[in-house]
């Protein structure tokens, strides 16, 4: 069995292998900006403090000036591309000191339970670890894959996990490791359906009609085309859809039935 929290052996997690997501149900440091003026990543950059909710320790972490990183393009499943900093690398907030990490819309959100688990299972065994200031990639993966094992031990909902498997399936297309990525979005998937059938949306920024739409295009990676287009068409016709999802989703809907008669035409030949 693949052992997805292999980063984090070096914090003292061992034998992870075992654990069932859902069971059963480098950027430049310098950069030209349209005006012509040359904005470095630690411009962008600035100290965010956060206290623990876990252990109390206050520390600081960088996050990225609104305004600062401008929008360059998307994927078809909403992926983006920032012309600075990446911004995913930088959603995840870790606890240097207790090693719990979560996303930072929801870090400070812990249940009393929740924290005895967490100190239980987490604190118990992490081994203090230092990240670099400016995250990379691969920090960046270490940080998600540390917030997804607390995810799992603080029982959170299949809509969280899921959506920081996606985060993850994001940063590994970055690196072009398809395996990895094709990884993380099944887990995504499978999180997604089970979160749209039975949680409250939106879940963080997603609301019920972005997640289908990203399911709609998971399923096209996966070449289920049939899956896609059912998902896909319950976006299009939803009244309440606004014109820039129904936009993406007509496009989508399109690329969906091109890449299934391509596949057709082959499969007969």
């Amino acid at each position: 069995m693949i052992n997805i929290f292999e980063e984090l052996k070096d914090m003292g997690f061992e034998n992870l292998e075992k654990i069932e997501l859902f069971p059963e149900k480098e950027v430049s440091n310098e950069i030209e900006n349209k005006k012509g003026k040359r904005v470095t990543l630690e411009e962008v950059l600035y100290d965010k403090t956060y206290v623990c909710p876990v252990c109390k320790t206050e520390f600081k972490t960088k996050a990225i000036r609104s305004g600062k990183n401008r929008l360059v393009n998307s994927d078809l499943d909403l992926k983006p591309e920032y012309d600075i900093a990446n911004p995913i690398f930088y959603e995840c907030i870790v606890c240097e000191t207790c090693g719990y990490a979560a996303l930072s819309k929801n870090f400070s959100t812990l249940t009393t339970s929740q924290i005895r688990w967490i100190k239980e299972k987490i604190s118990s065994v992490y081994k203090t670890y230092h990240y670099e200031p400016i995250i990379d990639a691969k920090s960046a993966i270490s940080r998600y894959k540390l917030a997804l094992l607390n995810s799992f031990v603080k029982k959170a909902k299949d809509g969280e996990k899921a959506y920081i498997c996606l985060k993850l399936a994001w940063i590994y297309r970055e690196l072009k490791d398809a395996e990895q990525e094709k990884l993380f979005l099944s887990h995504a998937l499978t999180g997604f359906e089970n979160a749209y059938n039975n949680e409250r949306f939106p879940i963080f920024e997603l609301g019920e009609l972005t997640t289908a739409y990203i399911i709609a295009d998971i399923y096209r990676r996966f070449k289920e085309y049939d899956k896609a287009m059912q998902w896909i068409s319950y976006v299009i016709l939803d009244k309440s859809i606004s014109l820039r999802l129904k936009t993406r989703a007509l496009h989508l809907k399109g690329v969906i039935h091109d890449e299934k008669k391509i596949a057709e035409n082959h499969h007969i030949e």
